[in-house]
């Protein structure tokens, strides 16, 4: 926990202090500490963006942010007063404060934290950008713009990947910076993201701010770089910047000034789309430019299908979706068993949604409408899987709650935070029932850092001008380059391999056919690889 602490207390001073500078040479007025740290995250980010294409996100690049941050701090202690800032914070504040830093100091639980989030992380600490990576893992070629930030502070202030609490104490002040208590009901749903660096946790509580700022008619010039932000974490929040773009313009204040940020972001997410991936936007194989370092046809098919599976909670072949026609499709969705509800959740919470709009009946409400049900639309179309509405649900809830008391938020908000962490400490009640399998209870360790799984250095092996380790369980794929039994039966399966598109990872990777000899010589490296102990 104490380590939790450090890492907040560090990235709250560091960005906001680079916030002061960045607010600064652009001349944006602006009181708000939270917005202020915002705009310090963003312009980190899109310059650990760019410097990731030329070097590893080391810890001298965290040396000099964290420089920046405190002559910032010395700036705004100089010229400006900490009273300017209108929160007070009072005893929930500290509880709500406590409850994050102990949530975020049990272990990773969530399936992708190994699978995707920590490897990604590694490999833009030791390399930075890697032409061509998602040959090597398609995973990798999506690196988030959460990541690339993540990786820039992850040798000092957040070496055990605990940034997420960060950011949800951010959050927390934003509630009393603003006097919005009613949202602190999102605090129990959000201590279920603060154990690893989920992208998910940054889009929802951005998403949060930007409708609040905007339905209280805050409007600033931070809330479309937010909003804009949010897209560069995850694209499947598209329709917030055009919310926000929309808005600006239906009230007459839209001005042309504000293409130039959409251009610098847009530009920087498809250049490194591109340059990782070999297309616009990740895993979406359109607009072929033909890029040598594109993935295999094969690979790119097969990421497809289990798109299309996943909608139905791999309830089915690929086969059987094939030939399920419209009813069908709309029958096994409703129909798949637990996750089911969570499908007719994302119908009722648009229901939800279309009553608080006609009930309003403002311009703003409608264009919220619209562009929720045409992102359902585009999602549902590629891949329908109940965690890319996971804002539909939350904008539902934040219209219900919105007016509730504040004596009745705080007690909803403490009873389940308080069940979330029971839950944390002994996790067996709710992994009877096939939940949290990885989840691990409490112990006294937690007090000073947070509790991890240990990781292990697997055997080296060299297939054509590629050498990898090759790892059984996903939390060894940590070191660069890893491929995990899964990569290797599906390269297997398809007959393709990474290669190095010259001689070492720094001129990128590819993807090529395999020699029979060197099938031969991946199958015996499996079978070697799955006697491993786990």
């Amino acid at each position: 926990m104490l380590s939790v602490l450090f890492t907040v207390l560090v990235l709250l001073l560091v960005n906001f202090g680079n916030g002061i500078i960045i607010r600064n040479m652009l001349k944006i007025e602006n009181q708000s500490f939270v917005l202020i740290s915002f705009l310090g995250m963003i312009g980190i980010t899109l310059l650990e963006t760019i410097l990731a294409f030329f070097f590893p996100l080391n810890s001298y690049l965290e040396i000099i942010f964290i420089t920046f941050g405190l002559a910032g701090i010395g700036l705004f202690l100089k010229t400006e007063k900490l009273s300017h800032f209108n929160f007070k914070f009072d005893f929930w504040f500290y509880f709500f404060l406590l409850i994050i830093i102990f949530a975020a100091s049990f272990s990773p639980y969530l399936f992708d934290h190994y699978g995707y989030y920590v490897p990604t992380i590694y490999y833009l600490k030791e390399v930075g950008f890697v032409k061509g990576i998602s040959n090597l893992d398609l995973l990798l070629g999506q690196t988030s713009f959460w990541h690339i930030y993540q990786a820039g502070f992850s040798h000092f202030a957040d070496s055990f990947f605990k940034i997420n609490s960060y950011f949800l104490v951010l959050f927390l002040i934003y509630i009393y910076e603003r006097k919005q208590s009613f949202l602190l009901i999102f605090i129990p749903i959000f201590l279920l993201f603060v154990q690893q660096p989920s992208p998910d946790l940054p889009i929802l509580i951005i998403t949060l701010i930007v409708i609040n700022e905007l339905i209280n008619k805050r409007k600033n010039t931070i809330i479309l770089y937010l909003s804009l932000f949010a897209v560069c974490i995850k694209p499947i929040v598209f329709w917030l910047p055009l919310l926000v773009i929309l808005n600006d313009f239906n009230q007459k204040k839209f001005n042309l000034k504000f293409i130039i940020p959409v251009f610098i972001f847009g530009g920087l997410l498809l250049i490194k789309n591109f340059w990782l991936f070999g297309f616009p936007i990740f895993p979406v194989s359109f607009f072929d430019l033909n890029l040598p370092w594109k993935p295999s046809q094969e690979i790119l098919t097969y990421s497809s299908q289990i798109g299309k599976l996943k909608s139905y909670d791999m309830k089915y072949s690929f086969q059987q979706v094939s030939q399920f026609d419209f009813f069908d499709k709309i029958y096994y969705w409703f129909f798949i068993g637990y996750k089911s509800v969570m499908n007719i959740g994302i119908i009722i919470s648009l229901l939800i949604i279309s009553v608080f709009v006609f009930k309003k009946k403002s311009r703003f409400h409608y264009l919220l409408l619209i562009l929720l049900i045409v992102k359902s639309i585009l999602i549902i179309s590629f891949s329908a899987q109940y965690r890319f509405f996971i804002d539909v649900y939350l904008i539902a809830i934040f219209l219900i709650f919105k007016h509730l008391s504040e004596s009745k938020t705080i007690f909803i908000a403490v009873f389940l935070s308080t069940f979330i962490s029971v839950i944390f400490t002994f996790p067996g009640f709710v992994q009877k029932f096939n939940i949290g399998k990885r989840m691990s209870d409490f112990s006294w360790s937690q007090l000073y850092k947070p509790k991890e799984i240990s990781i292990k250095i697997n055997k080296e092996h060299k297939i054509g001008n590629l050498t990898f380790y090759a790892s059984k369980n996903l939390i060894d794929k940590v070191h660069f380059p890893s491929l995990n039994i899964y990569d290797l039966k599906l390269y297997s399966y398809y007959g393709v391999f990474p290669q190095h598109l010259k001689r070492d990872f720094k001129d990128g990777f590819f993807q090529r056919k395999l020699t029979n000899e060197e099938k031969i010589q991946l199958k015996k490296i499996i079978s070697e690889t799955d006697k491993l102990k786990p």
